[in-house]
């Protein structure tokens, strides 16, 4: 058995490769190790002289060199930086992997017990509170005590669900950030008395008309003003928790039997601070010459050359209410953007100057509720895609006459339930039913074709976890960005799936409720990894 104590439990008189070398791992093992943790540079170092993550991924390195059939780490990694941790996690991931070797390890951390561990021990003064496996305790907790052990949650009663949710319960349960929706209503039952946004979830206080108040933590969006009337929309479906079993399994593939995308980094960056403020990338679209146009949680297009370098940047016309989510280029360089909480679209040119805008609040030809998706065809006809009560796509002509609609609000044939990306290809339209957890079919005349990669009957759809994206690369296979899972799916035009990339983190290889995407001609796939503030470029 190999053991990482909690002060490490490093050895004061060897240096950093001697404890390797003690431990069995010589030449090309001592050196993959001291690559893998960073440590190379500090080798012929004592414990005395190194920092606490030195020391901390010292111990890892030590015992992952013993090639023991049992690892036991008690809070490993506990001071390396988030930043960084996930990077050696995935280290050990490998060689538990590969080796098949039992591992248990101590946490207080949420994030590392489900993305790690497939079974979990959950202690409380001194005794066992619960034990079994992590995706149940995450799913279905008995108790708001068992639920606060994986993060962030709302436990409800069936009163609760009555008076916040409208709807009536057998029992009491918890509802996870990621499931619990803040959404604006006109004449919505609740009004808004304050709200914070915390990164991977928000906390919004409510207030019901009779004068009963409470915090809801929920998935992150664009936070409403105080007095504003908002609905809650608790997304409770059974297809969600097959995904995360699946997801929080450990020692094994992270996709199952799906193989794995072979992808190599090509660069990650940053957006442009808005003042004193770091704003995190949603939407992106390519143009001529693979330059490539972001959308922003500041309200901002920036324009990007096809090697990142910023070209040029604007502001959206008000970003007061709402940030814009969709945007699309045109052959002749106009870029439309689809400017979400003022329902509109909002034509710029080349250099940011408004062109046009079309729309209003409405359930109409050319209004809007929540426009979120944007895509053309290839005589450049605009599909847009929205949500909140009135989840359709309409077309317009490339410079904005309405054509026709499609779709309905719904879990049924052809309903969307936050439709929120969407691509052409060969008379077809492939759009993200967000909530559905699914890619439905249509023409391009609007006619519903099916659900990508099902069955006759409807079975054996690809399982999703939130893809809030959709694209098409130069190579004719499709590439979904789901939000829930943390990863990039690749798929053939019948929907089987070819290949899946990263998980839930903050490492290299890793996404954090990743928004959007694009593929350039030069098979590159960007994605905008919202929650960690930056933009991937992987080299397909």
């Amino acid at each position: 058995m190999a053991w990482v104590p909690q002060g490490d439990g490093l050895w004061p008189d060897c240096t950093v490769r001697e404890h390797l070398t003690e431990c069995g791992a010589n030449g090309d093992d001592a050196e993959r190790l001291l690559a893998a943790f960073d440590i190379a540079h500090c080798e012929k170092s004592r414990p005395a002289k190194l920092s606490h993550g030195e020391r901390n991924r010292l111990a890892v390195a030590r015992a992952l060199a013993m090639k023991s059939r049992t690892l036991v780490f008690d809070e490993p990694l506990a001071h390396v930086d988030s930043a960084r941790a996930g990077k050696y996690w995935r280290v050990i991931r490998e060689h538990v992997s590969r080796t098949g070797v039992s591992f248990v390890f101590a946490t207080h951390s949420p994030e590392i017990a489900l993305a790690e561990a497939e079974h979990a021990i959950c202690l409380h003064d001194g005794s066992v509170v619960f034990s079994g496996k992590v995706a149940s305790l995450y799913e279905q907790p008995e108790s708001e005590e068992l639920a606060s052990f994986l993060g962030p949650a709302n436990w409800l009663t069936p009163d609760d669900a009555r008076t916040w949710l409208g709807e009536t319960w057998p029992a009491a349960r918890c509802v996870r950030p990621e499931r619990l929706l803040v959404e604006a209503e006109e004449g919505g039952a609740h009004v808004v008395t304050g709200s914070r946004f915390s990164g991977s979830h928000a906390e919004t206080d409510l207030q019901t008309d009779n004068g009963s108040t409470r915090t809801f933590i929920h998935r992150p969006s664009e936070a409403p003003a105080r007095g504003a009337r908002v609905r809650l929309r608790a997304l409770l479906r059974t297809i969600l928790c097959l995904a995360l079993a699946a997801f929080f399994s450990a020692g094994c593939k992270r996709n199952g039997d799906t193989a794995t995308i072979s992808v190599k980094p090509c660069r990650t960056w940053m957006l442009p601070a808005d003042g004193a403020v770091q704003p995190t990338p949603r939407s992106l679209t390519t143009g001529p010459h693979d330059e490539l146009a972001v959308m922003d949680t500041a309200g901002r297009v920036l324009i990007y050359d096809a090697d990142g370098a910023l070209l040029r940047q604007w502001k959206m016309l008000d970003v007061q209410f709402g940030k814009p989510e969709g945007i699309v280029w045109l052959k002749d360089n106009r870029i439309v953007v689809c400017d979400t909480h003022y329902r509109r679209l909002v034509w710029f040119d080349q250099q940011g100057q408004v062109l046009k805008t079309l729309g209003q609040h409405g359930k109409g030809h050319g209004e809007f509720i929540y426009p979120v998706g944007i895509c053309k065809d290839a005589a450049e006809n605009l599909y847009v895609c929205e949500y909140g009560g009135n989840d359709r796509v309409q077309v317009f002509t490339r410079d904005g006459e309405w054509v026709r609609e499609f779709g309905s609000p719904g879990t049924g044939p052809g309903q969307f339930q936050r439709p929120s990306g969407l691509v052409w290809h060969g008379g077809k339209v492939f759009v993200a039913d967000a909530i559905n957890n699914r890619v439905l079919i249509f023409t391009d005349a609007g006619k519903y074709l099916g659900v990508l990669g099902a069955d006759a009957d409807g079975t054996s759809a690809p399982i999703f976890n939130l893809p809030y994206d959709i694209t098409l690369a130069p190579d004719g296979a499709l590439y979904v960005i789901e939000y829930g899972a943390g990863r990039l799916t690749k798929l053939s035009l019948d929907g089987r799936i070819l290949g899946r990339h990263g998980h839930t983190g903050r490492g290299e290889g890793e996404f954090a409720t990743p928004w959007g995407l694009t593929v350039d001609s030069r098979m590159r796939v960007l994605v905008a990894d919202t929650m960690n503030r930056r933009i991937v470029s992987l080299q397909l």
